[in-house]
């Protein structure tokens, strides 16, 4: 079962500067760890600090990236870890 680690840095940013001419900006200092594992079967699950998520983004955004053909074939296991 092949296995992907990665740490995603978290960023807001909101500009409201071309129709007002004034912007303004938010940054935020947010890492979350995610791993995925793959296996037989089909679907997404996720998952952070031991219990099941249930989000239609991830799994929207995931589908977007990954082949039809790859999903139908291959189950994702998500595991996010959000660092305080």
């Amino acid at each position: 079962m092949p296995v992907v680690k990665a740490t995603v840095h978290g960023a807001i940013s909101i500009v409201n500067a071309i129709a007002t001419g004034k912007g303004a900006t938010l940054g935020i200092s947010k890492n979350i760890d995610v791993i995925i594992e793959t296996s037989q079967g089909h679907g997404i699950t996720t998952e952070t600090n031991g219990k099941l998520l249930r989000s239609r983004l991830i799994n929207r955004v995931v589908e977007k990236i990954v082949p039809k053909k790859e999903l139908q074939k291959t189950k994702l296991k998500i595991l996010l870890d959000l660092q305080q």
